[in-house]
């Protein structure tokens, strides 16, 4: 045990991602070979690597603090507002570019009434990813990475890591290569959300659940090859965001004067 804590203790950050992949590629065995027509246990794969790796750390501490960024809801009401509305935004954007583009018009009609949609996207937040993966990307990872790099540096090192970590959906033709670079630009977005809301991971699961689910259900308007073509347009979108962003804040913080992010 004793060896295990230096370990850790040595190299925190690759102890938890070794952990966190370890821990998801096994559970989503069985996941697999449902078809995927389970429980998504295996995205809680980085929060229990965050807990564990925490807990080794530094005790209940350590781990009260992760969870407490989970929950910390005093945040500039701002970013509430752009955690929710900004993958929305680019997404409805991206519905009107593409027949600009040459698809046919979208068919909203396949596009589920809003009370089912609201029925399951607490569902979605819960056993799809938001809940079981920011806690430990943003609320662990990200930190530990600021300490050494800039935010530019240290949001593309986690969104390399962030989208290898979906690689075994390839098994279920549930991930392609512009789900890749998405998560891989995404992760810029995410720091800026997470350095200008105190250090809390809140924002960044909102977010999470915002940006998927308005893939999910709103991306059905289109299929076939014009929902490839969609889904290219969205990516150049979050790619457009993200250059903003480090046009706008430099590449150290993307952190605004008055915002301060938790970091230890």
């Amino acid at each position: 045990m004793s060896m295990l804590i230096r370990t850790v203790r040595n190299w925190p950050v690759t102890s938890f991602v070794v952990l966190a992949f370890a821990i998801t590629w096994i559970v989503f065995i069985p996941f697999y070979r449902a078809g995927g027509e389970d429980i998504a246990w295996f995205t809680f794969g980085p929060f229990v690597s965050a807990v564990v790796i925490s807990a080794l750390l530094g005790g209940w501490p350590k781990v009260r603090a992760l969870l407490a960024s989970v929950v910390k809801w005093r945040v500039p009401p701002g970013w509430y507002l752009v955690a929710i509305g900004l993958p929305v935004a680019a997404q409805l954007l991206a519905i009107w570019l593409n027949p600009l583009l040459g698809s046919a018009a979208p068919n909203w009609g396949n596009v589920p009434a809003i009370p089912e949609i609201a029925g399951m996207v607490p569902l979605f937040l819960v056993f799809s990813g938001p809940l079981g993966e920011e806690p430990g990307w943003r609320g662990f990872a990200l930190p530990a990475f600021l300490r050494e790099h800039g935010a530019l540096n240290a949001s593309l090192l986690l969104g390399v890591i962030w989208a290898a970590w979906h690689l075994p959906l390839v098994l279920l033709n549930d991930y392609s290569i512009s789900s890749a670079i998405n998560v891989m630009v995404a992760a810029v977005v995410f720091t800026w959300l997470y350095q200008n809301s105190a250090g809390s991971v809140l924002p960044a699961i909102l977010m999470h659940v915002s940006h998927q689910n308005s893939v999910r259900y709103l991306g059905r308007v289109f299929e076939g090859g014009d929902a490839t073509q969609h889904q290219w347009i969205g990516l150049m979108l979050w790619l457009a965001i993200a250059l903003a962003i480090v046009a706008i804040y430099g590449t150290h913080s993307f952190r605004n004067g008055g915002a301060t992010a938790a970091v230890s």
